[in-house]
């Protein structure tokens, strides 16, 4: 983004570098020349100017939909990741929640086979 705005003002100042050097040379060859092609040099001059300005005008258009496009994927991005991210969270507990569980099992079957090894060991005595 920097490099284009260096771009354009570079731009700009070139285009109005022309434009100065055009109406020096329109005042210039204007005096000596007659005025009806001074009026059509100038109606094309104006014209010309109205397409730079125009061009001037969509290059900028141009310009700020591409850095809202890029805002906009910046900000998609941002939710995917957020998404991600969550997910992953959900996943982690989801595991924990299975390890602990499958702890708790052993847990009650190793005391379920000490409780029968005690009785079998009353019923003996």
């Amino acid at each position: 983004e920097k490099e284009e705005k260096r771009k354009h003002k570079q731009e700009q100042k070139e285009e109005k570098r022309k434009q100065r050097q055009e109406q020096g040379r329109d005042s210039s060859s204007s005096s000596s020349s007659s005025n009806s092609e001074s009026s059509e040099a100038k109606s094309s001059d104006d014209e010309e100017i109205k397409q730079q300005k125009l061009k001037r005008k969509q290059i900028r258009i141009e310009r700020k939909e591409i850095r809202i496009t890029k805002k906009q994927q910046k900000e998609e991005k941002k939710k995917q990741q957020e998404i991600e991210k969550h997910q992953h969270k959900l996943e982690k507990e989801e595991k924990r929640k299975q390890k602990q569980l499958e702890k708790e099992e052993k847990r009650k079957h190793k005391q379920e086979q000490k409780e029968e090894k005690r009785k079998q060991r009353q019923e003996q005595g």
